[in-house]
């Protein structure tokens, strides 16, 4: 049983398909690696000079900025990357915001 999933593809062509050479090659220009940048802004206390925000995720010496992405994480979770994560930590800064 042969399942449809789209109605035509883009790319690789059918010429690309039907040869080692130039569907390797399609290979090589097409194919990349991705990554989920995180620890980029150091979270931490304000007497440490390396930190960016402290825990409420507030940047250091600028009143009404907060940073709120996969940046202020020390690593990437292990459970399928940054989204929930980073999802998880805007509720709590909404939060933390709203209290303000």
């Amino acid at each position: 049983m042969r399942i449809t999933v789209a109605d035509y593809r883009i790319s690789p062509t059918e010429d690309s398909l039907n040869n080692h050479d130039a569907l390797d090659l399609w290979l090589r220009q097409t194919v990349g690696t991705a990554r989920h940048v995180s620890g980029t802004c150091k979270m931490g206390p304000v007497s440490d000079p390396m930190t960016v925000v402290d825990q409420h995720c507030r940047v250091k010496g600028i009143v009404g900025l907060w940073v709120v992405d996969a940046s202020i994480m020390p690593r990437v979770p292990r459970s399928g990357g940054t989204r929930a994560t980073v999802l998880m930590i805007a509720e709590r800064v909404v939060e933390w915001i709203s209290e303000a």
